[in-house]
């Protein structure tokens, strides 16, 4: 085999070893909101972000919005114990979470 078949060998295996490596899994982060007795969660991917009430009685709601790569920025979402929305896969930016409407803000950044 020449040198050159070989570069042309060893470059389509190469090729081909690329293109079917898996993609790698999303990053995926969370936080963790404390307000008296109840304890909210938030959490998000490249694709979605949710926020939950994990414990607790009080009655502030599930809160959570998220930004694109973009740049745009979605209204604020909300229910009482829990709730997601979700952007095409690989889109979201950054998520925002709360545990009432008008708590502290906590934002997860995907970069």
């Amino acid at each position: 085999m020449t040198a050159i078949a070989r570069f042309a060998a060893i470059t389509v295996s190469l090729a081909l070893a690329t293109a079917m490596a898996p993609a790698p899994p999303p990053h995926t982060d969370w936080v963790t909101m404390r307000r008296g007795t109840c304890t909210y969660v938030g959490r998000s991917d490249h694709t979605y972000a949710s926020t939950q009430k994990t414990r607790g009685g009080c009655l502030g709601h599930a809160w959570v919005r998220l930004q694109r790569r973009d740049g745009a920025l979605s209204r604020w979402h909300h229910a009482p114990g829990f709730k997601k929305i979700s952007t095409k896969p690989g889109r979201l930016s950054t998520s925002f979470h709360k545990g009432w409407g008008n708590g502290k803000v906590y934002r997860i950044r995907h970069y």
